[in-house]
């Protein structure tokens, strides 16, 4: 069941493919058709680039037609099982699907060649025309799509996303009416508003993935996009509140910019340490273990809390300017960092600490903070 501060009396739903709206929102459109409730999904592309689960349908690959049609048969399907349930493609443009591809980092990025329709490629303006139109004829309390990230980083998420925040600033402005609530869906780890769903929504949300057999593998009490990552079907679906505020896209550069000093700050303290030994027989380069251990503490403290690479980027990109420019020799031939071994590993070590962190795949914080409080 939804939480007290999610009860919207009609609501616009706008996804990217179908099966979306089963997979991400399939206990949101239960609920609140259950609770009487209008709801309206709007799809953008008709999913024609889908990679299919089962063997039979292999020969839709590639046949952007037939399979937009088949998939178009698989969404009208699922909407039945989840309600009475209104439903509209986008516009008449008839975007098409622009599939996606995975960057060296195992992040989804755009292909290297989509069509001029593909919804990706097509300015965000005339998406949220689309989008627009269907809020002043529709006019819902509340409009639920992804993330700014596009949840898993889908590229035509992304688009759904900038283009819905667009369309609602314009009806904002243009409408007289209050505008509706911006809801986007929490992925795991996120912050999140009202939970919405459970055992009760649970079989509806079932029959609406069995429908769509093509792109969902299905099991008697789970379901799955990736082999071996299973999740119940009642599971709840999470909401937040969201602003479509066009300079809530700058706070995160904002917030990176502040790595900037932490670099140099760094290049500063480490060069410092590095020639401290300490006054045993051996020397130990205690003051350099401290420099490099310190930099890794650094790096790894910025990927989890900022939940991004970039801020790292850009520590990695000051540090390695800082430590380079101390290690130049002054007219008198005296540089802060000596050409020998402790200087070396401080100049190199640090930066080989910093790719280290950057190139490691995960790192997920919610995962220690229950193993360190004893996860229940």
């Amino acid at each position: 069941m939804a939480k007290a501060g999610f009860n919207p009396k009609k609501v616009l739903l706008v996804h990217a493919h179908p099966d979306d709206e089963s997979l991400f929102t399939g206990h949101v459109i239960a609920e609140r058709a259950s609770a009487g409730a209008e709801v309206m999904v709007l799809t953008l592309t008709r999913g024609e680039r889908g990679r299919v689960k089962l063997e039979d349908l292999k020969p839709l690959e590639g046949n952007l037609a037939s399979m937009g049609e088949f998939r178009s048969n698989e969404l009208r399907n699922a909407l039945s099982q989840l309600g009475s349930i209104k439903h509209k493609f986008a516009g008449t443009r008839a975007y098409l699907d622009s599939g996606m591809r995975l960057n060296a980092f195992g992040k989804p990025i755009k292909t290297r060649r989509t069509d001029e329709m593909s919804l990706s490629s097509v300015s965000t303006a005339v998406i949220a025309d689309d989008i627009f139109q269907e809020l002043k004829q529709f006019k819902p309390d509340a409009v639920i799509t992804y993330n700014r990230n596009g949840g898993f980083g889908h590229p035509d998420h992304k688009k759904a996303h900038e283009a819905t925040a667009m369309a609602l600033r314009r009806f904002a402005r243009d409408s007289k009416s209050r505008a509706p609530q911006f809801w986007v869906i929490a992925e795991p780890g996120e912050r999140f508003d009202v939970e919405v769903g459970g055992p009760k929504t649970a079989p509806k949300k079932k029959a609406a993935l069995e429908q769509h057999a093509s792109q969902v593998a299905v099991a008697s009490e789970t379901y799955s996009l990736v082999p071996g990552r299973d999740t119940r079907y009642d599971k709840p679906e999470r909401l937040r509140k969201a602003s479509t505020r066009p300079w809530i896209w700058l706070k995160p550069v904002f917030i990176a910019l502040w790595a900037l000093p932490l670099g140099i700050l760094l290049g500063f303290a480490g060069t410092l340490l590095h020639s401290v030994t300490a006054s045993d027989e051996a020397r130990t380069p205690i003051g350099l273990v401290v420099a490099l251990v310190m930099t890794f503490a650094l790096a790894v403290a910025l990927r989890l809390l900022r939940n991004s690479r970039g801020p790292l980027y850009l520590m990695s990109l000051t540090l390695a300017g800082t430590v380079f420019w101390l290690s130049r020799p002054s007219a008198s031939g005296d540089a802060l960092i000596m050409d020998n071994q402790a200087g070396n590993f401080w100049v190199y070590g640090s930066l080989i600490i910093c790719a280290v962190v950057i190139l490691f795949p995960k790192l997920r914080p919610g995962t220690w903070a229950k193993n360190a409080s004893g996860h229940r």
